[in-house]
């Protein structure tokens, strides 16, 4: 019965979790970025070691920039 009872739990987890995640993963609504990436330009510029920081369009984005109070959601090396 206690493993009935896992599994069953086990499975309404995992699909909140996928609810979560694709609700997560959708263009926040009216979210523009502040400049259009220009790849080239980066190309030229970017050195091993910057930092570069982005903001996301997605929901997720807007959560990481809300909690952190950052105006950028992601960053990468």
């Amino acid at each position: 019965m206690a493993q009935i009872r896992q599994r069953w739990l086990d499975r309404a987890l995992d699909r909140t979790g996928h609810r979560l995640a694709s609700a997560l993963h959708r263009s926040a609504p009216g979210c523009k970025p502040h400049t259009p990436p220009d790849f080239e330009t980066l190309g030229r510029i970017l050195r091993p070691g910057d930092v570069l920081l982005v903001e996301g369009e997605e929901r997720v984005s807007t959560a990481i920039k809300y909690l952190t109070q950052s105006t950028w959601s992601h960053a990468a090396m």
